[in-house]
């Protein structure tokens, strides 16, 4: 017995130590006209590997977001030079949705708003919460200065700059059929969290794709997806010592396990499970001495889950 546990042991810290090896590697779908590319998967912390939660899916060469975090923009921009995915400049983000208003979903919102404004012509679309107009009417007014002076010294200069570029239609939003066009249908449902909150079903053409936010596990998940293509959940891994005592119970009311991931996505049955949102890291220099890496994500979820899974790294492209 002690033999098969130092074993188990030896296998454990090898994934840990390999989580490149071990994590399966996204390849992007060149027959399919949706592509996710996963522009943040981080958290809170100020992780230089992975920025904050961001989602883009790209249909037939149009962008929509999923929450903007830390970097968005950067990431977006990023994933055009390096990925070769020119829909992302950008200016190109039209209609954007966000799961839930806690910061490290949000703190991105200016940058996604201000950054494109003098390429911009057309108003920012954005889905949420309530609270998203009011979020949205401050950052106007917190960048008023800003606004009115470079509109201002365009008309002066003759830079390429309308006031389009930095406004900012709002939408709070209910569960059910929020936004639909030619290229996507998006549902919202609600997810259990520590304020109001939701998660997105996308159907297009040819995929259809469930991003969870963060959020306990719900049957709403499990019925927004029921067979999905692809299922993009926040997880928390279990490992001791991962969490501080405080945390543990916040986490264990608006957050989910691997263990009850598993069960969910037993139920739910993407053909793909992504996990983003972890409290992992690339590097144990990074988190520290309590460090957790990817690798031993990947154990604790494939121990208990059989289906399809992969640990989501920031511009991986599905």
């Amino acid at each position: 017995m002690r033999s098969e546990k130092t074993l188990l042991m030896v296998v454990i810290m090898i994934l840990a130590l390999l989580p490149t090896f071990v994590t399966a590697q996204p390849v992007a779908n060149t027959t399919s006209h949706t592509r996710i590319v996963l522009l943040g998967t981080g958290n809170p912390y100020a992780d230089p590997d992975r920025s904050g939660p961001a989602t883009a899916i790209v249909v037939n060469g149009t962008p929509y977001l999923v929450d903007f975090g830390a970097g968005v923009v950067r990431r977006a921009k990023t994933a055009v030079v390096d990925r070769g995915i020119t829909a992302l400049e950008p200016v190109n983000f039209r209609v954007v949705f966000v799961t839930h208003l806690h910061s490290d979903h949000t703190v991105g919102y200016a940058d996604l708003i201000f950054t494109p404004s003098a390429q911009r012509r057309v108003p920012l679309e954005v889905y949420g919460p309530t609270g998203i107009k009011a979020m949205t009417e401050h950052l106007l007014e917190a960048y008023r200065v800003d606004i009115d002076t470079r509109l201002r010294d365009s008309k002066i200069f003759g830079f390429p700059r309308v006031p389009e570029g930095t406004q900012v239609n709002a939408h709070e939003i209910k569960a059910g059929v929020i936004y639909k066009d030619a290229n996507v249908t998006v549902t919202a449902f609600p997810t259990k969290h520590a304020m109001e909150s939701y998660g997105y079903r996308f159907d297009t053409p040819d995929r259809s794709i469930v991003i969870s936010g963060d959020t306990n596990p719900t049957q709403a998940t499990i019925d927004a997806c029921h067979g999905c293509d692809v299922l993009i959940h926040e997880v928390s891994i279990l490992a001791s010592g991962t969490y501080p005592p405080a945390f543990q119970a916040y986490a264990a009311k608006y957050h989910t396990s691997t263990a009850q991931l598993a069960e969910l996505a037993s139920q739910a049955k993407p053909r793909l499970l992504i996990l983003y949102h972890a409290s992992i890291f690339e590097r144990p220099a990074v988190g520290g001495p309590q460090t957790r890496l990817p690798g031993e994500l990947l154990q604790e979820m494939v121990s208990r889950y059989s289906g399809h899974v992969v640990v989501g790294r920031d511009l991986d492209v599905y």
